[in-house]
């Protein structure tokens, strides 16, 4: 058993098709309930040993070997230790990961899998993977988790009815133009082709998003990506996710951050 704590840092990649992992991390030190928490990534974690509690808004739940478990952006929490407590995550962005999260049912009131011991190994050697090669060990580590998951824990749904086609033309438009003000179900529809209610309907049934929530939550990954980047005018940052209200990007940020973009600023100037 490793103990001591290691940290892999990601080389950033801007690609927001993707999953962009950041770090990955074993975590051996003590974790004491002090009060809870929120952080601006998605993390995917993994119980090696011990036992544990994971504080959410009110509620409690426990943590053993073996166990996954996520955490969300703006959602607060906190990780308790107990005995002989250690366990390894990845922290990850991207709308990708937002698509599996979403496809495999995984949110809030849905975070914590038990007996996942299983994909142990390959956790374990990611984490001594050489430098240059992190990014890609850790990607895989989380598809790999997630199809895990999904095989072992969501039920086929038989009655899903795909257009494969239509919702990649659609996905597509929406990642490459999220930035336009402009953009909207009648400028899809225009440009693509398709009735405008069939977009919606489409896109809804497969992504499980409607249009504006998936497009509000494409353009607040970019602001928190610019964001770190060193970006602090909340007014700049709004036109170049696409708002032209600063005031209605700052309720949309808050709303899916759960702090103001100009408090989140603050939190990432060092």
């Amino acid at each position: 058993m490793i103990n001591k704590n290691i940290c892999r840092f990601i080389p950033y990649h801007q690609d927001y098709d993707s999953i962009h992992t950041i770090n990955f991390v074993l975590e051996t030190e003590t974790q004491s309930y002090d009060k809870l928490k929120s952080e601006s990534v998605y993390k995917m974690y993994y119980v090696c040993s011990g036992n544990g509690f994971i504080h959410t808004l009110g509620a409690v739940s426990s943590l053993s070997e073996g166990d996954i478990f996520f955490t969300f952006p703006g959602a607060p929490f906190c990780i308790e230790s107990c005995e002989n407590f250690s366990y390894m995550y990845i922290s990850f962005l991207g709308t990708r990961g937002n698509m599996i999260l979403d496809m495999l049912k995984i949110s809030n009131s849905c975070f914590l899998f038990n007996g996942c011991a299983a994909v142990y190994s390959y956790w374990k050697a990611g984490l001594n993977t050489r430098s240059d090669l992190i990014d890609l060990i850790s990607e895989s580590i989380l598809l790999y988790t997630f199809t895990f998951i999904g095989n072992k824990f969501l039920a086929p749904d038989k009655s899903a009815e795909l257009n494969s086609d239509a919702v990649y033309l659609i996905k597509k438009y929406i990642d490459d133009n999220f930035s336009d003000p402009g953009l909207s179900l009648e400028t899809i529809s225009r440009k693509l082709n398709y009735n405008k209610k069939y977009i919606s309907s489409v896109f809804k049934k497969n992504i499980k998003l409607g249009f504006v929530e998936y497009l509000n939550r494409i353009r607040i990954q970019y602001a928190c990506t610019m964001i770190q980047q060193g970006y602090i005018s909340v007014t700049d940052i709004a036109r170049l996710c696409g708002y032209s209200d600063a005031h209605y990007f700052s309720r949309v940020f808050k709303k899916h951050m759960g702090i103001s973009p100009r408090l989140y600023i603050n939190s990432q100037i060092k």
